[in-house]
């Protein structure tokens, strides 16, 4: 027996000789919809009512208006968020400085845990009274129950908050810039020396409140350097500079908290490496730390390049793979991604430590290796530019120490290879790093970094033709479709015409017809 919707089916077929259909539907947003579909995207706030009085009666948004939105603050806060969601800014979960810089708080008196031992002979703070001095200088100390040998307490002004005073055991709140072993304090070394504190106003040191480790919510240091990627994007949209002057401009932002901590903590550094300092202390502003809302730009060397060569970048993306990948995935929309169905037949007898010709591996590291190169002169798990003076492609000494059994410097053991896993290695032997199994063709990667790369990519139309369909897809809340090629390839000629000016085509983009097409 035919079910009963069949039936109906069939009569309604019969009358209209068709079967029912949706109706058809305007696919153009109206006026109204425009509007606060542009308010949205372009400032993140609905229009007010006198903007949708602007509306004209065919519907369409007064250009004059667009334009006004794309020269506001809002506009250039968007763009940021954009950004932000290419390049995954957060750092919070990276310790900046080593736990033996670390003051604690107990009771009401601030000391350093892990420290503590090399000067009183155990993990305790300093007694609960003032810190008193012979007539020698000497600082006294008594014996606890323990046989620890504890002074008392000094009063400071830390340089995270200068108008209060603090606490602070007598030993950590010494402030000589060398001890009487010799030591410079404000290095790595001070941190073993009981004759090194943390300097005047504590300025060597941090505490949890400081929040370099996540313990918080607002780390002024960690924020500080997603922040100097902030103002560069702001800078790029506010200046009407070139896009290409994010990715290749040697101006960096620095706040109070970056500049004492670019002053004071890279030569006490925890997870990054500072071997060389990203920014020169003599060209730094004379910030406090509680100047965390004064950006003041800074110039930076030659070698520089934009936001790839960033403390940001450098921190978030540790590894010269990782920084190739990232900037692949950003400005290339080029994936690393195994073929369909994944990688066939493999054979792992005798793999090559060389990932450009392992089996398997090879079919994303021919691409990735080279790229990676670009970032060969900046560390791995570090922040600081090694230039060709100080860090030699060869080094004899670290050879002859790798070869001879002699103890290798840490220099030689950090950047050089020196411990060599397989005789593919030998050849590599006294070579920095970054540089093993690198062919001859891809040395001025390394050399000229990765604005090299920025210039490759530009000129053979990736990067242009990646920032326009990325752009787009933002503004569309979608993927650019196959059937819209054309129209991504007169973006990309228009952008890369207008000088790369992000404005030009955010505004090329938003007055479309397909931007204006139900979504």
């Amino acid at each position: 027996m035919m079910p009963l919707l069949m039936w109906a089916l069939l009569a309604v077929a019969s009358a209209d000789d068709a079967l029912p259909t949706c109706p058809t539907t305007d696919t153009t947003l109206t006026g109204a919809q425009l509007l606060r579909t542009l308010s949205l995207d372009l400032r993140g706030v609905i229009p007010t009512v006198e903007e949708y009085a602007r509306v004209g009666e065919d519907g369409s948004v007064p250009e004059s208006l667009i334009d006004a939105w794309l020269d506001s603050p809002e506009f250039t806060q968007q763009v940021v968020r954009h950004h932000r969601a290419l390049l995954w800014p957060n750092v919070r979960d990276i310790r900046l400085l080593s736990n033996r810089q670390r003051l604690i708080l107990e009771g009401d008196v601030w000391w350093r845990y892990l420290v503590a031992p090399s000067y009183r002979g155990g993990p305790v703070y300093c007694g609960d009274f003032e810190a008193e001095w012979d007539q020698d200088g000497e600082l006294l100390r008594y014996p606890d129950s323990d046989g620890n040998l504890q002074e008392g307490w000094v009063w400071v002004a830390p340089y995270w908050d200068p108008t209060h005073t603090i606490k602070v055991c007598a030993l950590e709140a010494q402030e000589n810039e060398v001890s009487p072993w010799g030591t410079e304090c404000d290095t790595y070394d001070g941190r073993f020396d009981p004759y090194c504190g943390c300097g005047p106003h504590l300025a060597w040191c941090d505490t949890a409140d400081l929040g370099h480790n996540g313990d918080v919510e607002n780390p002024p240091v960690a924020s500080a350097i997603v922040g100097d990627l902030e103002q560069r994007v702001a800078h790029m949209i506010d200046d009407d500079q070139s896009y290409l002057e994010l990715l290749t401009g040697r101006t960096t932002y620095v706040n109070g908290p970056l500049v004492h901590f670019y002053k004071h903590h890279t030569d006490v550094p925890a997870h990054i490496r500072f071997n060389e300092v990203p920014v020169d202390p003599d060209t730094l502003p004379d910030l406090d730390f509680t100047d965390q809302n004064t950006w003041v730009p800074v110039t930076l060397g030659p070698e520089q390049s934009g936001i790839l060569t960033s403390t940001f970048y450098l921190m978030k993306y540790s590894t010269h793979r990782s920084r190739a990948n990232r900037f692949f995935n950003a400005f290339l929309c080029q994936p690393f991604t195994p073929p369909e169905g994944g990688i066939q037949n493999l054979d792992n007898t005798g793999a090559s430590l060389n990932l450009v010709k392992r089996q398997g591996c090879n079919y994303c590291h021919a691409i990735l290796e080279p790229a990676g190169a670009h970032w060969a002169r900046w560390g791995e798990y570090g922040a600081g530019y090694m230039d060709p003076v100080h860090f030699p492609v060869y080094s004899d000494v670290c050879a002859w120490c790798a070869q001879t059994g002699e103890s290798c410097s840490e220099a030689c053991s950090t950047y050089y290879l020196v411990d060599p896993q397989s005789s593919e290695e030998d050849p590599y032997i006294g070579s920095l790093r970054a540089f093993e199994f690198m062919e001859g063709r891809n040395e001025p990667n390394a050399e000229q970094g990765p604005k090299l790369l920025v210039a490759h990519t530009v000129a053979d139309g990736r990067l242009p033709t990646c920032v326009a369909r990325k752009t787009a897809s933002w503004l569309l809340g979608r993927d650019v479709e196959g059937y819209e090629k054309d129209w991504l390839t007169d973006l990309t000629s228009d952008f890369t015409t207008s000088g790369f000016r992000y404005r030009e085509l955010v505004k090329e983009i938003v007055m479309s017809d397909a931007y204006r097409r139900v979504r």
